[in-house]
């Protein structure tokens, strides 16, 4: 029986699956380029996002119902089909790798420093295992569950961050021109790319309503991220260019009176929350793509020597937070756009071009 997700839970998750990591890495990394101007950044990412939406609905118009994995074997045939399918299996379990690495990093440094990094990433692989065995419906309640407490304590922490806000620090705009905000938009738009991973599960959203879905998830995802980077400007001011993680100092200076403080311990739990289910819709994605690609009869005997394999690709294909976020500004956009980008493009146009000579 095929899952099907409310338009709800869809959204959600298309929410989180940029924004699930995307609100630790993001604001470091857009500041290695801008000082004042984010919110341009942010702007920017909603409209360079509507091109990976539009490779997401020339492939669903192109393969209704069909996985990333089954459109490139009917498109491309068994034998290349099968390397561009496995070419899509991997870029999905790098990119898990490197989502456990950030949420290890992240909880390494901010709460247990003292903890073994594999112990935190093993931990934290056991509900996302074990969820993903249950099926992508679980998933997706949690989503819903979760996204509405997770909107209204952030707008409150940003509320409440604002009381030391400094207009002086958005201006000038564009004092360094227009070189600096479009070289700090290739980081976001590489997070852009995660939308492909959709494709792999488009069988369990509505299909009339996904490509909608995905553009409203944008625009969530556009607002989302100017408020964010208007707040981190206004309170951290040109400093914000030297954490490693801006919001997570935006929540620490909020104080209320004498006695409320330390409001960053919400801030940890909700981004630890918002990565797994990220986390939990890759694995899903990379679970399910090993079952089409050996063709078994079902994904679930594959999720434990999966999460298994993940956990390893962390701590050994990632030393250390700088290789990371090296990899992140400056490689990971060639090779997320390559496989957003060429292999759907290159299916559809395969397909369109058989379709086209059977019918003359």
């Amino acid at each position: 029986m095929i899952v099907q997700l409310s338009r709800i839970q869809s959204i959600s998750l298309w929410v989180w699956l940029v924004l699930g990591t995307g609100i630790l890495t993001l604001p470091f990394a857009v500041g290695q380029f801008v000082a004042r101007d984010g919110w341009i950044v942010a702007l920017l990412f909603g409209v360079a996002s509507l091109f990976v939406a539009g490779i997401v609905a020339l492939f669903v118009r192109s393969f209704p119902g069909q996985s990333l994995v089954e459109g490139c074997f009917a498109a491309l045939g068994p034998v290349v089909g099968r390397v561009a399918g496995l070419w899509v299996l991997v870029w999905i379990f790098l990119k898990e790798c490197m989502i456990l690495r950030e949420m290890s990093e992240f909880v390494h440094t901010t709460v247990f420093s003292t903890t073994p990094m594999f112990v935190i990433a093993a931990v934290f692989m056991v509900p996302v295992a074990y969820s993903t065995y249950l099926g992508l419906e679980v998933v997706g309640r949690m989503a819903e569950i979760i996204t509405p407490i997770g909107i209204g304590v952030s707008t409150l922490l940003y509320f409440l961050a604002l009381q030391y806000a400094d207009p002086a620090a958005l201006l000038p705009v564009l004092a360094d021109g227009w070189n600096p905000v479009l070289r700090g938009v290739v980081t976001p738009w590489t997070y852009a790319w995660e939308f492909v991973v959709i494709l792999q599960i488009q069988e369990a959203a509505q299909q009339q309503r996904l490509v909608k879905d995905v553009l409203t998830a944008i625009l969530i995802l556009t607002l989302a991220g100017v408020v964010a980077e208007l707040t981190i400007t206004l309170t951290l001011g040109p400093s914000a260019t030297y954490s490693a993680y801006p919001i997570l100092e935006v929540v620490r200076t909020i104080r209320l009176g004498g006695f409320l403080e330390r409001l960053d311990s919400l801030y940890v739990m909700g981004v630890i929350t918002t990565i797994y289910l990220k986390m939990s819709l890759f694995h899903y994605s990379l679970t399910t793509g090993i079952r089409q690609w050996f063709r078994l009869s079902h994904y679930r005997p594959t999720v434990f020597s999966a999460a298994a394999a993940v956990l390893s690709g962390s701590l050994f294909f990632v030393h250390n937070n700088a290789m990371l976020q090296d990899y992140i500004m400056n490689t990971a956009w060639g090779y997320f756009a390559f496989t957003g980008a060429i292999i759907p493009i290159l299916a559809v146009v395969v397909h369109r071009l058989r379709r086209r000579n059977r019918l003359t």
